[in-house]
């Protein structure tokens, strides 16, 4: 990986900074800006924003992500989210992204037949390009917000795309959706979930006789943490490697063991005063137990654990899958692997987290 791919795991922070200082409940504005304030609106009908948000209801996110994390994705696309299906424990949206060349659209299909729809067209407040993973390719993130009185969705897409055929596209990313009321501030509810979408993880790849193969790239997504100090919720950037043993059919991998995580957002203290911050690094690792594969090349789990060099983790789960791409490099292997990867850990001290996000990695 070079120091400009690096920059993902290291600075995904334009997308995720618009997202934040522009997330409302109700219509475009406030913010934070990187500087405390008192929670709460500035007056009678105002725009709350999140971190506003996160005082009304600082379980509701934590909540939600942990039941992403326990669901395992779903397939078609790869979609792993917090409204569980008719499968217990099985994730039951369907997330899709449709790219015409210059904008992506994300629609998620949830579980009671409604749809969420965020297009960069239309919908975009903040995007960032970043150094492209494969030669002859572009690399882009977008951060997407549309809402209405009684709710807003969010999301961070990033979208790869051969500069040549637009059709030959790769994109992945995370979403929130909150539902509530701006005045009084309350939040009723909010659901979680990441996806990887694309028409090369859409049909089965060749893997027979393969040997072992390994692959590199990055993973991001949503965390949210709770302790007796407070709330935080953000983005977060990490390596991702990943292992594959065509042979036995099974595929392994870590996201963090290559340089740790950096988070990016806005913590809540228990006096209600919020902070902003960018780019922190945490000296944490999730494990990806390995999973075997299908003859669709898809694959998922429940063996995922989370561990911290600077805190005691007492407990943790969560699932993870994938799909191979059925686009073959010159030796025969899939050139990529992509999917979703989410987990709820708590510590030793009652502290409490969940990271729910996607991950891809390209051939070695």
């Amino acid at each position: 990986m070079t120091s400009s791919d690096r920059r993902l795991a290291r600075t995904a922070t334009v997308a995720v900074a618009a997202t934040f200082a522009l997330l409302t409940l109700a219509a475009c504005g406030g913010g934070g800006g990187g500087t405390a304030s008192n929670g709460g609106p500035s007056g009678p009908g105002a725009t709350p924003t999140l971190a506003e948000a996160q005082i009304a209801n600082p379980g509701a996110t934590r909540n939600a992500g942990a039941q992403a994390a326990g669901n395992l994705p779903n397939f078609g696309s790869v979609t792993q989210s917090s409204n569980g299906g008719s499968v217990a424990g099985v994730t039951g949206d369907a997330a899709s992204a449709s790219f015409d060349g210059r904008n992506v659209r994300l629609t998620v299909r949830r579980t009671d037949g409604s749809r969420i729809v965020l297009d960069a067209a239309i919908d975009r407040i903040g995007s960032e390009n970043y150094a492209p993973v494969v030669p002859g390719y572009s690399y882009r993130g977008d951060a997407l917000l549309t809402h209405t009185t009684t709710s807003v969705s969010v999301a961070a897409v990033y979208t790869n795309w051969n500069n040549s055929d637009p059709t030959d596209y790769l994109a992945g990313g995370y979403w929130m959706h909150l539902s509530g009321r701006s005045d009084p501030l309350t939040i009723t509810g909010a659901e979680i979930g990441a996806f990887v979408d694309g028409p090369e993880i859409s049909s089965a790849p060749t893997l027979t006789n393969l040997g072992t193969a390994t692959y590199s790239g990055e993973a991001g997504g949503l965390y949210a943490y709770g302790s007796s100090m407070g709330a935080e919720i953000g983005e977060f950037a990490a390596a991702a490697a990943l292992t594959a043993n065509f042979n036995a059919n099974t595929i392994s991998g870590c996201i963090g063991c290559n340089g740790g995580v950096f988070v990016t957002g806005v913590a809540t203290g228990a006096n209600g005063q919020t902070q902003t911050f960018a780019d922190v690094h945490v000296p944490a690792r999730l494990r990806l137990g390995a999973a075997s594969i299908g003859s669709d090349g898809a694959f998922r789990n429940r063996d995922v654990t989370l561990d911290r060099d600077d805190a005691t983790v007492t407990q943790t789960s969560g699932s993870w899958g994938g799909r191979f791409s059925n686009v073959p490099t010159q030796a025969g292997d899939p050139r990529l692997v992509a999917g979703t990867a989410g987990a709820e850990w708590t510590e030793s001290d009652g502290g409490q987290g969940v990271v729910v996000g996607a991950w891809f990695g390209t051939r070695d």
